[in-house]
């Protein structure tokens, strides 16, 4: 299991293996605009990044998460 998906399967109290680069924002009961705040930060506080507002609202899946996180580091 990588960062990532350890990160999202804590802040939405679920299985890594329920999780996919697919896990899409508004499918996912859970993935709320309440969570969708704290799972950045959580991402920002872990991985030591900050996301930009821009891209905070562009995030629509985990996929997303990882090409803004891959182009930070």
């Amino acid at each position: 299991m990588d960062q990532l998906s350890a990160i999202v399967a804590r802040v939405f109290d679920l299985s890594p293996d329920d999780l996919s680069d697919l896990t899409e924002r508004g499918k996912l009961e859970v993935w709320d605009s309440l969570n969708h705040l704290l799972l950045i930060s959580e991402i920002e506080e872990e991985m030591n990044i900050e996301f930009t507002t821009d891209e905070v609202l562009r995030i629509k899946t985990l996929k997303d998460i990882r090409e803004i996180i891959s182009k930070k580091t």
